[in-house]
């Protein structure tokens, strides 16, 4: 066979569609390479091995040298076998190969990388020790219901060990307590949300009956199509158990009792019963930055206050992790029920210390109402949807239950879905809002501002989509997304925009050691100085974690870069804090700059706060500039820089860069007429900037 005969170069062409390396080889010690195709030296680069000789890739265990291999191909004419290792360079190799005689005293390899195989059979290993070290019982059905899979956990609760329920349907250990339109209104659930929480009574193999927490879950592949379902399930202690597992061991009953209890009593009520499902906000966060054990002090705070707060008079039981569930017959309108959330909620807000950790704390309250012909489930999960619709809202807030709110917790659902899938689907995009120095009459830079039009929602506006990224934790990886791309965009412009760009940090982000170097990282990447990129941190953002904050912000500034605090004047204990924080300016929240021409109190406030940045060496920023008379006063107080509508609305990039040409124009006009009628009043003869704007805006 010659080596570059057209049967060989088809057989090749056809082994690289295949990801086959084929390769013809000399019979002698190296095996040398006389022909090969393209897979073969793609493969021989990604492992480090020789594109010129085969001995190398060919020997294992059972082959040491070309002469064995030789020796035992005139014994079976073809060879199939495997060989690892690690090449020279000390690159990792996992190869499956067929070594067969042909003419010319040569030789015909195929090879074939299976250096996947490792990885996805470390992947499963690295899955089942999860799967089986749940402390949760967790089963997973196929999409006619049937028990394909179970963990450790799963045994040790029910009984029966995996062999005997596999193929079975969950219903199989139902305690017959619930009726079937329990189970219908939990299967509707699943057919229009997706997943369904609640308490399902399930039976052990000896007959004993517990009840679970359980959460179900719909599995779709990639065309959305149902394969699977996934439960979860925390084992609940009964009457008379004590369980190391319950966190509210504070003498509240348990979700199932409360729900037993009420349903039990309903007729004796006879008017409406209040339910408050009481959540506080940012546990997870408090647990992540703090430790559990902080976690456990705040649920301490939580109990006792909700006890001193409602009992003898109402019953408390404990949730889904950190949340606590009361029904109160004493409260029975909406009236009542708002008054007494609002003095709870006045009574779980304000800081804590524990040990060298200072915390702002607050809650969020759902409110439903349990009347004789309700459910008690029906009117907990209601309290439930309401209690997350308050948190949707930012917390420290109270909702009452309605369909609009329900709805609204299911669309939140929905956007979270479609926001895990925005950056890959190149849905978000940045504006750029100019900042006007007020000295100087330039562009000093510009604030990046995050923007989404979804393909399947349309325009999201940032106040709706950006709460739901920070409470899924989708706002680390948008974070880092939104500086990349204003720092690629910095790298676009060269030299036709030489100014800053501010990124906001959100709060989860400034608790990771590790921002400033994944931050100078990127900026390293598109080669742009750390100057440029100026830093947003919201004063709250800040305040939730004062102790993680200083540190992070800290080494951020000891990295170069320029840090602001946004929103100043909102936040809690504003100025005391102030001197804790390596920043560099301040920007006045857009509230008091709104108010100041109309209320002596803003004004007093703005001038104060940009008195205390001049004496503490800060630059300070106004945002939220409408109206020229703002500007003037402004510009009368001293203020640095200016943001708002009446300078310019946020415009995409290439407009952006149309604006500081317009507005450095217009300033060299105005400057011109200046020196002419020797007029010095910026406010009064300096175009409307607004003008040049309206233009570009997108």
């Amino acid at each position: 066979m010659s080596p570059h005969s057209d049967l060989l170069q088809g057989i090749a062409q056809s082994s690289t569609q295949l990801e086959l390396a084929l390769v013809q080889v000399y019979i002698d010690p190296e095996l040398t390479v006389s022909y090969a195709n393209r897979c073969f030296n793609t493969l021989a680069a990604s492992c480090g091995l020789p594109d010129n000789q085969l001995i190398s890739w060919l020997i294992n265990d059972n082959y040491s040298d070309a002469k064995q291999l030789i020796e035992a191909l005139e014994q079976q004419s073809t060879l199939d076998a495997e060989s690892q290792g690690y090449s020279a360079s000390g690159q990792r190799f996992h190869i499956q190969w067929s070594l067969s005689l042909a003419a010319d005293n040569q030789l015909i390899c195929l090879i074939r990388d299976i250096r996947w195989r490792q990885k996805y059979k470390d992947q499963w290993s690295l899955f089942e020790r999860i799967f089986n070290s749940s402390r949760n019982s967790i089963v997973v059905t196929d999409e006619n219901n049937n028990i394909v899979m179970v963990n450790n956990y799963f045994e040790e609760i029910s009984g029966f060990s995996r062999y005997e329920v596999l193929g079975l349907d969950p219903g199989h250990f139902g305690s017959g307590r619930q009726s079937k339109l329990f189970y219908q209104e939990l299967w509707r659930s699943l057919q229009s949300d997706g997943y369904w929480s609640g308490v399902i009574w399930n039976r052990r193999k000896d007959g004993r009956e517990y009840p679970e927490q359980k959460t179900i879950y719909v599995v779709t592949n990639e065309q959305g199509v149902l394969t699977h379902y996934f439960s979860s399930g925390e084992v609940l202690p009964t009457i008379g158990e004590q369980s190391s597992q319950n966190e509210f061991s504070h003498g509240l009953l348990n979700q199932q009792m409360l729900i037993n209890h009420l349903n039990e009593n309903r007729h004796q009520y006879q008017e409406p019963v209040a339910i408050l499902h009481v959540g506080m906000d940012r546990m997870e966060q408090a647990k992540q930055v703090c430790g559990l054990s902080f976690g456990d002090h705040i649920i301490n705070i939580l109990i006792k206050r909700l006890k001193d707060h409602f009992l003898p008079h109402g019953l408390m039981c404990g949730s889904i992790g950190d949340e606590v569930i009361i029904a109160a017959p004493h409260i029975s309108t909406p009236e009542s029920a708002h008054n007494e959330g609002l003095a709870l909620l006045k009574s779980l807000s304000g800081t804590t210390q524990f040990e060298d950790i200072e915390w702002k704390i607050s809650a969020s309250v759902g409110v439903s109402f349990f009347t004789p012909d309700n459910d008690a489930w029906k009117a907990i999960e209601q309290a439930h949807v309401a209690m997350y619709h308050a948190k949707g809202k930012g917390g420290n807030n109270l909702q009452f239950y309605d369909i609009e709110s329900q709805n609204h917790a299911k669309e939140g659902l929905r956007l979270e879905q479609a926001l895990k899938q925005a950056i890959d689907k190149n849905e978000l995009s940045l504006h750029y809002q100019p900042l006007i120095d007020l000295q100087q009459q330039n562009v000093f830079g510009a604030e990046a501002l995050l923007r989404w039009h979804s393909k399947e929602f349309g325009h999201i506006g940032p106040d709706r989509f950006i709460p739901i990224a920070e409470q899924s934790d989708l706002i680390l990886d948008i974070g880092l997304w939104v500086v990349e791309s204003a720092c690629r965009q910095l790298q676009q412009w060269g030299e036709n925009y030489t100014g800053s760009v501010a990124v906001n940090l959100s709060a989860q982000q400034i608790q990771y050691a590790d921002l400033p170097n994944k931050l100078l990282a990127i900026l390293q990447q598109y080669q742009v100085p750390v100057d440029r990129l100026h830093l947003e941190i919201t004063e709250t953002a800040m305040i939730n974690d004062t102790n993680s904050a200083i540190s992070v912000i800290a080494a951020l500034q000891n990295a170069g870069f320029v840090l602001s605090i946004d929103d100043f004047g909102t936040g809690y204990s504003s100025l005391s804090y102030l001197t804790r924080f390596p920043v560099d300016k301040l920007k006045v929240d857009r509230s008091f700059i709104d108010t100041m021409t109309s209320s002596h109190e803003s004004q007093v406030v703005t001038k104060a706060i940009i008195g205390l940045a001049k004496g503490l060496g800060l630059k300070v920023v106004a945002e939220g500039v409408e109206t020229q008379e703002q500007l003037d006063q402004l510009h009368e107080l001293n203020c640095d820089y200016a943001q708002g509508y009446l300078l310019s609305r946020p415009l995409d990039a290439n407009s952006f860069i149309g604006y500081c040409q317009q507005y450095d124009l217009s300033q060299n006009n105005l400057n011109h007429n200046k020196l002419i009628h020797n007029k010095n009043n910026f406010s009064h003869n300096a175009p409307n900037p607004r003008h040049f704007s309206e233009g570009y805006a997108s």
